[in-house]
């Protein structure tokens, strides 16, 4: 499974200090590395909802919640992300795209409007590995084409594309 690095949870994690984020989002759970780093930021305070289609990957990433104590923090949400994106409501300081690349641009263009402006998206997998590449290119143009955000890719860990609304 491929989780983020180290080096980017850190950054994801000051990211969030920063905006002071309390309510975040994360689209591909996968064993929850990611999660934890998010929870952690957050705080007491925060919640994070964390969208996974693989009931194994739920089971192991809520052992993995429990074990570091931050499970209070965290739903799970368990299904097609597009389907249970369409159950959201109200806005998200901070969201990370980390499923399926296929559907990336269809997540952006959907939870664009549930993000708080002063708000981020961050996107993993902008450089490796190789073989999104290609979907994540698309990605970053689709996302540079729109005047509401302004976007950078950061060559940490597998290359992270970052996304504020701007309004």
């Amino acid at each position: 499974m491929l989780a983020i690095t180290a080096d980017t949870g850190m950054f994801f994690s000051i990211l969030l200090k920063a905006i002071r984020a309390r309510r975040v989002l994360e689209v591909g759970t996968s064993a929850g590395f990611s999660t934890l780093w998010l929870a952690d930021a957050i705080g007491k305070k925060g919640r994070v909802i964390s969208i996974e289609i693989d009931p194994l990957k739920i089971e192991r990433a809520r052992k993995n919640f429990k074990q570091a104590g931050v499970d209070r923090l965290i739903e799970m949400r368990q299904g097609s992300a597009l389907d249970v994106l369409q159950t959201l409501k109200g806005k998200f300081d901070f969201v990370l795209l980390d499923a399926d690349k296929e559907n990336i641009i269809k997540y952006f263009d959907f939870i664009l409007p549930m993000v708080r402006v002063g708000g981020i998206i961050a996107a993993d997998n902008m450089v490796y590995p190789e073989h999104y590449r290609q979907a994540m290119k698309r990605y970053a143009r689709h996302v540079g084409s729109r005047s509401n955000v302004q976007s950078v890719t950061v060559p940490i860990g597998m290359g992270e594309e970052i996304t504020i609304k701007l309004h």
